[in-house]
């Protein structure tokens, strides 16, 4: 045996041993897992995305070598469904009107081996995460000049579940531009230090675009993208306003914004971690 062929041989027993280090601590990690499962025994399973977005953007921070990044993030990004799959069923919906990306961006975030239903729209969607048929849906991004948007029908919803993560949370160089998401659940609102909220603002009477947007800027609200949806028997017009930070259904400039002419009532309609850049993947 030559010296590079008993070189490559120890290599190899090297990648064993160390297949056997992340094997161990999988189990560990698994048995942990059901622990928290076994402690919340009936309140079903508890998802965190801030939390998984905290794991994510540390392991990211740290990292070196030659190992992909986002390779990194979906390898991790299967541990937590593992996790969550040991807690309690944990399924998914999509909606099967919105075509395969939405199906394909759920299956990469939420893990491969995860239930994942599809349903008629996103009207069902959001009833199957409601009832609890599904622990969490992803529906598509809203978007400039939808008749009905999905956002639309979660603001008249007083037990819609909220918007909880943006998908996908890690998106290469290589697939930049492509189709995103978001994803509703029940699960608590955390502050990860880079996150954003959505806002729902329904227009008072027929206050112009105008009145309502020095609304918003008079309460502190910074806008970082608007769009508008019309009015419907539920209310009047309806805007859904994305803004910096962690903001609560108890923010003060909520209060602010409904006690305005021009705004009719504010509410949040969920929050998520803003995921991780190209560049941070790179």
């Amino acid at each position: 045996m030559t010296l590079g062929e008993t070189s490559l041989a120890e290599l190899r027993r090297e990648i064993d041993a160390i297949d056997d280090s992340l094997h161990d601590l999988l189990m560990r990690r698994g048995d942990v897992q059901a622990q928290v499962g076994r402690a919340k025994a009936g309140d079903g399973v508890y998802i965190r995305p801030g939390r998984e977005a905290l794991v994510l953007r540390r392991l990211i921070a740290r990292h070196e070598g030659a190992f992909p990044k986002a390779a990194l993030v979906r390898i991790w990004r299967e541990i937590f469904a593992a996790g969550l799959s040991l807690q309690g069923a944990f399924s998914v919906a999509v909606p099967a009107s919105a075509g395969g990306t939405v199906k394909t961006l759920a299956v990469e975030h939420f893990g491969a081996l995860t239930p994942t239903h599809e349903l008629a729209d996103p009207a069902a969607v959001l009833a199957a995460v409601r009832e609890g048929e599904a622990a969490v849906g992803v529906l598509p991004m809203p978007a400039p000049g939808e008749g009905d948007p999905w956002w639309r029908r979660l603001a008249r919803d007083a037990n819609g579940p909220p918007v909880i993560a943006r998908l996908p949370f890690a998106a290469p160089a290589s697939r930049a531009g492509e189709a995103e998401a978001l994803a509703v659940g029940a699960a608590p609102a955390e502050d990860t230090g880079d996150d954003r909220s959505l806002l729902t603002l329904e227009a008072a009477g027929e206050a112009s675009d105008a009145e309502i947007s020095t609304a918003v800027t008079d309460a502190g609200v910074e806008p970082v993208a608007w769009l508008t949806a019309p009015a419907d028997n539920g209310g009047g017009r309806l805007h859904l306003v994305e803004t910096p930070g962690l903001v609560t259904d108890a923010d003060a400039r909520l209060e602010t914004l409904a006690g305005t002419a021009a705004v009719a009532d504010a509410r949040v309609l969920g929050s998520y971690a803003v995921p991780l850049t190209a560049a941070e993947l790179a």
